[in-house]
């Protein structure tokens, strides 16, 4: 009888530690940002970030006990740069050490790897990013989120969220 409840002990310590793990996301109270300078929008997790303006642009959201980062904003496309020329302009960044996801559409684009945050030479830095363009091309809104890489799958959740909810900004905007 020992060892069965030894056993049992075991499988719900890993079943606790398993939600734990899993659970950070489903447990992140949400909010819906909306930015009336560019005309986007975006859901936003809140409780587990700390959040501060960056004037009419965005904000950025900064974790509360861990390195995770996510800066969302709008911006004019001065150069009048196409979604896939803007994504090769940004892959080149110096930052970015190795990108290892990448898709996009008309209208939008998304990119994802490996870099080096400003002030951290941890080398082991995910970031995903994704950038929607109004439908003149004259906008664009993004979010920006790193992450250690032992925080990816906690991440994740949070990052699909986002980017489902991310919408493009209005063409009647003047920022």
């Amino acid at each position: 009888q020992g060892s069965t409840m030894g056993r049992f002990l075991v499988v719900l310590l890993a079943i606790i530690g398993l939600a734990a793990a899993t659970g950070g996301a489903s447990a992140v109270e949400w909010q819906r940002y909306e930015n009336p300078a560019f005309g986007y929008a975006i859901d936003l997790p809140l409780g587990l970030f700390t959040g501060s303006s960056n004037g009419d642009k965005g904000l950025t959201l900064v974790e509360n006990d861990g390195r995770g980062q996510i800066d969302v904003y709008g911006a004019i496309n001065v150069q009048g740069m196409s979604p896939r020329a803007f994504e090769r302009e940004l892959s080149r960044a110096d930052r970015i050490r190795d990108i290892t996801y990448a898709r996009r559409g008309a209208s939008w684009f998304v990119i994802s790897g490996y870099y080096r945050r400003e002030n951290d030479e941890s080398d082991d830095l995910i970031f995903y990013a994704k950038f929607m363009f109004s439908r003149d091309g004259r906008l664009l809104a993004a979010f920006e989120a790193s992450y250690p890489r032992a925080d990816k799958r906690r991440f994740d959740a949070i990052i699909e969220r986002m980017e489902d909810s991310l919408t493009r900004p209005d063409d009647t905007a003047e920022p």
